[in-house]
């Protein structure tokens, strides 16, 4: 299983290595440790879930698919690579960098999407894309008539075919982060439906477009900026492509100002 794994990864673009035996691997990985330790360090995540599997095969009959496996390993090797680098800032403000944001791996793209319904059923979605940098790319929010916060959280997620330049699909892949977990687990179940069997909605089949496509549960307090778009006390809809235009309020600057300043991303 390890293989495989290993294989989806790479088709994924992380150039993870193959090592022969034991002593081969430890090699390798102090090889890596430096210019390489991201990679590193998602070798090391990869083995661990993959063990963790086999223990839940052993104990409850049942294990984790490949696919679910490698979308972990990417998602958890980004936040403890950022803890490794900035211990000093998980030691003196763990609860903060708990809450917070944080960048996709390198060359990939996240995008996080929030949605809100008012009391008069005007509802609000919104969303912003980053790089791995934490660099602003697009915000954009959109409204209409509804009564279900998880359809319009959904309704974000398809609008992003109104908003994917042709740089978007030069990335690795993205990664496609809101707090909605019942959302997020319909969409994890489309994308492996797809693997599996070739067949997707055909709402979903402009996701096929991109390199790689990944679906992340998030807390609430880690989706700040694309709540504040979905929440902006504007009445219009709007896509932002530059971060100096006029119209962006100063408060999602500082927000944006304030999530980078934390994870030291310049």
């Amino acid at each position: 299983m390890l293989q495989e794994v290993i294989v989806i990864l790479n088709s994924w673009g992380f150039n993870l290595p193959a090592f022969v035996n034991l002593q081969d691997c430890l090699e390798g990985l102090k090889k890596l440790v430096g210019t390489y330790s991201f990679t590193a360090n998602l070798y090391c995540t990869t083995t661990w879930l993959v063990w963790k599997s086999r223990c839940k095969l052993i104990h409850d009959g049942v294990e984790d698919s490949i696919y679910y496996i490698a979308a972990n390993v990417v998602s958890i090797t980004t936040v403890s690579n950022f803890i490794i680098y900035a211990p000093d800032n998980w030691d003196t403000n763990q609860r903060k960098l708990s809450c917070s944001w944080y960048p996709p791996p390198p060359v990939w793209i996240k995008i996080n999407i929030d949605a809100s319904i008012s009391s008069n059923n005007v509802a609000d979605f919104g969303g912003m894309e980053r790089d791995d940098k934490g660099r602003f790319l697009i915000a954009f929010r959109a409204n209409l008539l509804h009564w279900d916060v998880a359809q319009i959280e959904l309704m974000a997620i398809l609008y992003l075919k109104n908003i994917t330049w042709d740089w978007i699909f030069e990335a690795q892949g993205i990664i496609i982060e809101g707090d909605n977990s019942n959302i997020i687990n319909l969409l994890q179940s489309a994308m492996k439906t797809w693997k599996v069997s070739k067949y997707i909605d055909d709402n979903f089949a402009f996701l096929l477009n991109f390199n790689q496509v990944l679906f992340s549960f998030v807390k609430r307090e880690c989706n700040k900026l694309a709540d504040g778009c979905a929440n902006l006390a504007l009445k219009s809809s709007f896509i932002w492509e530059d971060i100096t235009f006029e119209d962006i309020p100063p408060s999602f600057l500082l927000c944006l100002k304030e999530e980078c300043d934390s994870l030291r991303v310049s």
